[in-house]
């Protein structure tokens, strides 16, 4: 049940809805990038590099060691319309969250999304 600022079990034009989330890798342990390398699986460097194995990959680090990113994102929810008739809801929305890092070899960017929702509401 969604509650408006006063506090009622009531959606309404102008009810604001906020909240976290977890945002997990794009990508799992089993994922092995082009060049084979993987967190679970794979070579511990690209194929095409044996002479590092004695050391100077130090600029390849990112790249050859993966790791399991998890983020948090955030949304907004605005509920600007409501037909109390059909049931029926709708609003805008801002969504942020991290964008993906490749298993840890490149910063993540912020993404954000802006949109229209719409919902209904059925009898139990």
């Amino acid at each position: 049940i969604a509650t408006s600022d006063s506090g009622s079990s009531a959606i309404e034009s102008g009810t604001k809805l906020a909240g976290k989330f977890t945002v997990p890798s794009y990508r799992t342990g089993l994922f092995l990038d082009p060049k084979g390398r993987g967190t679970t699986t794979g070579y511990d460097q690209a194929v095409a590099l044996p002479a590092l194995q004695a050391g100077g990959d130090e600029s390849l680090f990112a790249e050859n060691n993966k790791k399991f990113d998890v983020g948090s994102g955030s949304i907004e929810l605005k509920v600007t319309s409501v037909n109390a008739e059909l049931g029926e809801f709708g609003g805008v929305f801002v969504h942020k969250q991290p964008s993906d890092t490749d298993l840890g070899s490149k910063v993540p960017k912020e993404v954000l999304l802006k949109g229209q929702f719409f919902g209904t509401v059925v009898a139990q």
